[in-house]
C-alpha cells in the first residue's frame, strides 16, 4: 500500500469515527439542566371557506329551422 493511500484510509476512518461520535452526542442530548420548556399545542383546525354557488336555467332554447333556400341555422330567439 502506498503512502497515498494509508493516508486516504486513516482519513475516511477519522471521519467516520467522528461522525459516530457526534450521533452519539446529539442522541443522547436531552437537555438535562436546560431552563427551556416544550409547549406541546393543540393541532391546528383548518377552515376552509366555501362560497354559495348560484345555477341560472336559460328561458329561452333555441329552435332549429329548415330552410328551403339551402341556409340553414338556428333563428333568433
Amino acid at each position: 500500500m502506498t503512502t497515498n493511500a494509508r493516508w486516504i484510509v486513516a482519513l475516511l476512518v477519522a471521519l467516520v469515527v467522528g461522525l459516530g461520535v457526534a450521533l452519539l452526542i446529539v442522541a443522547g442530548d436531552d437537555d438535562e439542566g436546560s431552563d427551556s420548556s416544550t409547549v406541546t399545542l393543540p393541532p391546528a383546525t383548518s377552515q376552509t371557506q366555501t362560497e354559495p354557488t348560484t345555477t341560472t336555467t336559460p328561458t329561452e332554447t333555441p329552435t332549429s329551422t329548415t330552410t328551403t333556400d339551402g341556409s340553414g341555422g338556428i333563428t333568433a330567439p
